[in-house]
């Protein structure tokens, strides 16, 4: 026997697109169950992020894998395009606990004494009129410096791993811009001389944090931005596109 809900009777008697008399129930048989087809938040694709994150940490997916993963999850919306990207990474108990509100967490941060052997890695460089994308899921040395001369670094540190608790990015940038993306448990902090420069944070975390990046360096007629997650999800996701 299909479950079936009470509804008013439609005013006026009349005949249901099928040609059958409005009965005053409604059948809700073929309504979809679970979650799956719910919308998710920001903070649910965040979550799945950094399962992804320690899957490719702990050597159970590969680079490629992760990346497309991470594209996929960020550009989900529903649960049920989040659970197939981790479906073979979690128990089904592991993930529902997970995208259970009251047992979010920050994020642990992963620190690696030695450079990994898979992944990109932040080096000291030069940019001149282009573009520095050094990839995702990236790993961050203890000290790095950058050149940026008329161009411009994109620097993705969601899922990355920290030479130390403390890290150092030296910034010497001239008529360009810096843009770097922070996830939950990372804080920023700038000492970077700005002559007619510019430096701006926006959605900064406001959780504790496990990392501090220390940004030094001068800032000449050029702009150094930092993205928090806070705030609305558009710019935030489309900085790794």
């Amino acid at each position: 026997m299909r479950d079936e809900l009470w509804s008013p009777v439609r005013p006026g008697g009349g005949q249901g697109p099928d040609g059958a008399p409005y009965t005053g129930h409604v059948n809700t048989s073929d309504q979809p169950s679970g979650i799956g087809h719910l919308r998710c938040s920001d903070g649910d694709r965040d979550l799945v992020a950094d399962v992804l994150g320690t899957a490719f940490a702990n050597g159970r997916i590969t680079f490629e894998e992760h990346d497309e993963r991470l594209t996929k999850a960020y550009a989900a919306r529903t649960f049920g395009e989040l659970d197939v990207l981790t479906a073979d990474l979690v128990t089904p108990t592991a993930a529902a606990q997970s995208l259970t509100a009251d047992n979010r967490q920050v994020p642990e941060r992963r620190f690696a004494a030695a450079t990994p052997a898979v992944g990109p890695v932040l080096r000291d460089s030069t940019t001149v009129m282009s573009t520095l994308r050094p990839g995702s899921p990236l790993h961050v040395p203890a000290r790095t410096n950058l050149v940026v001369i008329l161009g411009e670094a994109r620097i993705d540190l969601v899922n990355a791993t920290f030479g130390g608790n403390t890290v150092q990015i030296n910034l010497n940038i001239f008529l360009g811009e810096v843009k770097i993306r922070i996830p939950e448990g990372v804080r920023v902090v700038s000492s970077i001389n700005k002559i007619m420069g510019e430096y701006t944070t926006r959605n900064m975390p406001q959780g504790p944090a496990s990392v501090t990046v220390e940004l030094g360096g001068s800032a000449v007629m050029g702009e150094v931005k930092v993205l928090g997650p806070g705030g609305r999800p558009g710019k935030y996701e489309r900085f790794v596109r």
